[in-house]
């Protein structure tokens, strides 16, 4: 797999997992944490919401799920379990998580670690210090669903996100950090819509990634996106290669390839389009998605082929990053 199609996809950590979790020790007390998410950033038009409608922050759904590790270096005492809101936590910015199964996680070893959503960290997990410790694995579907909030408007599927945060105390607040960027497809036009296609001209948006757990650091991912987006063209840049060199031989980072990685595919239950008012779409990305040129395929009325395609100008500022709303508006 080419380096250009793997750069960033170490990104695609979170979302939604098909995790099987063992059983854990009985008769010990169960932590409560307190999770906050992040705000998010609008360009283009203003302020920006999960539920877009009301509110700055993105507000968690009812029985989400995080994963939380306690981490030894060795990997040889590695804790992993699965926390999980009640109903009642729907359309709030914080919400208490608690132990559902897994491991008991104990004191902190050299530190605590949460990914969301649970669903997109897979089984796999390797504490053997002789191989490769905290190696887990994680997997980005190829496909996202329409999704309405809790006051009925167009949000983002929960499983198209990823966030993440390195924390010390199980008892403290903990704010996550957005790992993907978002799409905001404003849509005139007719038909009724049943599937948009995003396909990336360079990045792979979907497949099967893994690193060192204990490696893998907010900030130095930060850093590491603003070299890229920054960059007309990061593969000619000296510095942002030999950042990426270093940090990713650290984290010990894999890619598979997929057949169709460069897809992402919305599917929408028929939603009907006018020509006079926007019709809100919205797709969760890896950071530097988009930045090298991409089209969007919208299909109409379950036809195999699409109604309209777009091909973007190859203008880098679409770059997707981190936490960051591109706002795309298109008429057909």
């Amino acid at each position: 797999m080419k380096k250009t199609n793997r750069l960033f996809l170490m990104v695609l950590v979170a979302g939604s997992f098909a995790m099987l979790l063992g059983s854990c020790k009985k008769n010990e007390e169960r932590t409560v944490v307190s999770v906050a998410l992040p705000e998010v950033v609008e360009e283009g038009e203003g302020k920006a919401y999960i539920d877009f409608f009301n509110g700055n922050s993105f507000k968690w759904n009812g029985n989400d799920q995080v994963v939380v590790y306690n981490l030894a270096t060795d990997g040889s005492t590695s804790e992993k379990a699965l926390y999980a809101t009640s109903s009642d936590a729907a359309g709030q910015p914080l919400a208490d998580f608690t132990f559902v199964s897994g491991d008991n996680i104990s004191a902190k070893q050299y530190g605590y670690f949460m990914f969301y959503p649970a669903s997109k960290v897979e089984e796999s997990w390797n504490t053997n210090p002789a191989v490769m410790p905290n190696y887990q694995y994680f997997n980005v579907s190829p496909t996202q669903e329409y999704t309405l909030d809790v006051n009925g408007k167009p949000t983002l599927d929960p499983t198209s996100m990823a966030m993440a945060v390195e924390f010390t105390d199980l008892t403290d607040g903990v704010q996550l950090k957005h790992i993907f960027g978002f799409l905001k497809l404003k849509l005139k036009g007719t038909g009724n819509v049943t599937k948009i296609v995003v396909e990336d001209s360079r990045f792979n948006l979907n497949g099967r990634v893994a690193m060192k757990l204990h490696e893998v650091n907010m900030d130095r991912f930060t850093t590491a996106q603003n070299y890229f987006i920054a960059n007309d063209d990061p593969y000619q840049n000296g510095p942002f290669m030999a950042y990426w060199a270093d940090y990713s031989q650290d984290l010990g980072y894999y890619a598979e390839a997929s057949e169709g990685g460069k897809l992402m595919t919305l599917n929408c239950p028929g939603i009907a389009l006018n020509t006079s008012t926007e019709t809100l779409f919205f797709m969760g990305l890896r950071p530097g998605a988009l930045k090298y040129g991409f089209k969007v395929y919208v299909y109409t009325d379950n036809a195999t082929t699409p109604a309209y395609t777009y091909t973007s100008d190859n203008s880098w500022h679409y770059g997707i990053k981190a936490g960051v709303i591109k706002n795309l508006a298109l008429s057909f």
